[in-house]
Parts: C-alpha cells; sequence; structure tokens
C-alpha cells in the first residue's frame, strides 16, 4: 500500500482554517487506498517527520501551515519540520505543500536534492474568511487532480484555471479582495518537477542548465562554477606558458611568471573544489 505522511500542525487562527482545509485531502487519500499517517498538531513536530520518513518510507508528504523561504513550521511555531538540513529526506518522493513562500528557496532545494515534485508557493498564501471554500477548493484541487490520474504538470495547469474560474466568480458576487488575493496565490503557485524545473535569473545558472541539464544544472553551486572557472584559466595559462617556453625557450623573461600565476590558480582552484565537495557530504 502506497504510504502518505501528512503534517498539518494547528496552533493560531491562520492555521486552524489549513488544518481544516487538509482534513479533506487527509480524507481524499484514503479513498484513493492511501495508507495515511496524520502527523497533527502536537505530532506535528521535526522529530517524528524525521523518524516517519525513515521508518514508514512516505511516497506522498503533504503540508499544511506557515511557512516561509527557508523551511516548513512545525507545531507552536518555534522550529521547522522541514529546512535545508534535513531535506535530503524528501530525495526520491512526491511533496505537496500548502505553505507560504517556501517555493523561493527552500523548495528549490528540496528538488535540487532529488524530491521527484514539489508544489509549492514562492510568496505568501493569502486568503479572506469571505472566501473560505474557495479558498480551500483551490488549496487542495492539485492533489485531487494528482489522484485523478493527472500528470504533474497538468494538474498544476488545471489549477492555474480553477483559479481563474473561481476568481471570475468571487468578481460576480463581489468580492472583490477576495477575487485579487486569490489570483494571486495562483501566480504564485509552482510545481518543481524534471520536466518543470525552476526558473533563475542567473546567467551561469542558466549556462549551466544549458549544458548539463536542469537536475545537475541546479545543482552546481557558485563555488564549484568559481572553482572550475579558475582551473580552466589556470590550466590554460600553464599550458600556454609551457607551450611559448618549447617553441621560443629564448625571449621575454617575463614569460614564465604566467606558468607560476597559473599553478597558483589550479592549487586554489583544487582547494575550493575539494572544500565544497566535503561540504556536501557532510551535509
Amino acid at each position: 500500500m502506497t504510504v502518505a505522511l501528512v503534517i498539518r500542525p494547528r496552533f493560531d487562527d491562520a492555521t486552524s482554517y489549513s488544518f481544516d482545509w487538509c482534513q479533506e485531502v487527509v480524507d481524499m487519500l484514503k479513498l484513493k487506498g492511501f495508507d495515511v499517517i496524520d502527523l497533527a498538531e502536537k505530532d506535528a513536530t521535526r522529530e517524528n517527520f524525521e523518524e516517519q520518513v525513515k521508518t514508514s518510507n512516505p511516497q506522498l508528504i503533504v503540508f499544511y501551515n506557515h511557512g516561509s523561504e527557508e523551511g516548513l513550521v512545525a507545531q507552536h511555531g518555534g522550529e521547522y519540520v522541514i529546512d535545508k538540513k534535513n531535506d535530503e529526506l524528501l530525495s526520491g518522493r512526491e511533496i505537496y505543500t500548502m505553505a507560504c513562500s517556501w517555493g523561493a528557496d527552500g523548495g528549490i532545494d528540496a528538488w535540487k536534492k532529488g524530491a521527484k515534485a514539489v508544489w509549492c508557493y514562492v510568496q505568501a498564501f493569502a486568503f479572506t474568511t469571505e472566501a473560505i471554500e474557495e479558498f480551500k477548493t483551490f488549496a487542495n484541487c492539485g492533489l485531487k487532480f494528482k489522484l485523478e490520474g493527472k500528470s504533474w504538470e497538468e494538474s498544476l495547469q488545471h489549477a492555474k484555471e480553477k483559479a481563474k474560474e473561481l476568481a471570475q466568480k468571487l468578481v460576480e458576487v463581489g468580492k472583490y479582495i477576495a477575487s485579487v488575493l486569490l489570483q494571486k496565490d495562483a501566480d504564485a503557485l509552482r510545481c518543481y518537477t524534471e520536466k518543470n524545473p525552476p526558473e533563475t535569473r542567473c546567467f551561469f545558472r542558466k549556462v549551466a542548465i544549458k549544458l548539463f541539464g536542469a537536475k545537475l544544472g541546479w545543482r552546481i553551486t557558485l563555488k564549484q562554477t568559481l572553482g572550475w572557472f579558475m582551473f580552466g584559466v589556470g590550466y590554460g595559462l600553464t599550458w600556454h606558458d609551457l607551450w611559448s617556453e618549447i617553441i621560443s625557450p629564448v625571449g621575454n623573461p617575463y614569460r614564465i611568471h604566467g606558468g607560476y600565476i597559473g599553478l597558483i590558480m589550479i592549487l586554489i582552484s583544487f582547494i575550493i573544489l575539494a572544500t565544497e565537495q566535503v561540504s556536501q557530504w557532510s551535509r
């Protein structure tokens, strides 16, 4: 039986709403034959999450609560259930969240570390109490579409279309603020998959993705880029200087300095790349 791990804290007004919305998700999963592990309220802790992932091996992880770019918040808000220090546990799994801003950084990191799919928001998820049912419908519809057999990419497209439909209905009944907020939530919605990787404005990241593909291109760090760049320049300087000495042994007495600089750059690049690799192994 496929295991789904649901995490839903409740400790303030906002999380009381998301907690209730998530009950529909729990019911949907059970109807589809999932073995649902429900970490609700006091059980929604980092320790319980890590233990259940290791012992129950869930294929799907659902989280409804507060979030930030750094992580997904645990019960009482004192720590994160999931952040960059333990998100390698998401590798090989599908992640569905209803939380503010995690998709802007933490969700990308989880995808980089091997999560199959990451459903998330890159900005705050805002709602109004005058349109609770509409916001609940939007928050839950992505997983509903997926459980109906659609791909994650198709589910994302259908969810955004559903948001437009709901926003229009809210306009028709005069709930203009709710309509605007719901559409902003839809604009902030992302689903990172192998076919739909995160976007980037970084020129070097774009080059890396173009050369090595999305998965590897996103995993390359700034230090690795700097290390390989310095190695390439140092290697070129060294061989250029050596070749110059071979074909013209008598010439500019300062030419050998290029070789020294090249060797120093190669040494520095080795140190940078080695320390970065050790740092990744220790995470």
